[in-house]
């Protein structure tokens, strides 16, 4: 997930570590954030598989600035792509990828929204059995039902407004 992020970062411009964590942030918000301890090894690893070149500069301070080479292109392409698993990272790396969307032709933009409209319906479906179950199942306690009722509320909200920005993203692209 994290190796996408910096790829598709690089794919504008060169960007330090620093850079990197702080658009990441913007993108996904502080509390998922990564740590300069994940962030500095992966930049390595990339470095040594050949998906993007480390080079220092120094000007008030040493600074290591990350750069794309061709086969982190083709490495981006091949992750942003790849339909997301649906696990407990799933809305995440669906963000990832929608920032990363002006990168892709028209149809790769299809095919990605797609896949996140797919995963927005699956959500949908799965809050509704959530709320259909507190419905159903009087042996609660009336006061937990009621909270959960309105938590579950609120997650249709949130679900159903992700896929109306995604239904408009679509359209647009016609």
């Amino acid at each position: 997930m994290y190796e996408l992020f910096v790829l598709g970062q690089l794919m504008d411009h060169d960007m330090t570590g620093y850079q990197l964590r702080k658009a990441l942030m913007t993108v996904v918000g502080q509390e998922q954030t990564v740590s300069y301890g994940v962030l500095y090894p992966l930049l390595e690893r990339l470095n040594l598989a050949g998906d993007v070149t480390l080079t220092t500069t120094t000007d008030t301070r040493t600074k290591r600035q990350a750069g794309i080479t061709s086969q982190g292109r083709d490495r981006f392409h091949d992750l942003v792509l790849r339909p997301v698993t649906i696990n407990k990272q799933a809305q995440l790396m669906f963000q990832i990828k929608c920032n990363f969307l002006h990168l892709l032709s028209v149809s790769e933009r299809r095919l990605v929204l797609r896949d996140f409209q797919q995963f927005s319906h699956f959500q949908l479906k799965n809050l509704q059995t959530v709320r259909d179950y507190l419905t159903d199942h009087p042996r609660m306690v009336p006061t937990d039902v009621a909270d959960a009722l309105q938590l579950n509320q609120l997650q249709q909200l949130r679900a159903q407004a992700q896929t109306d920005w995604i239904a408009a993203r679509l359209v647009d692209l016609h």
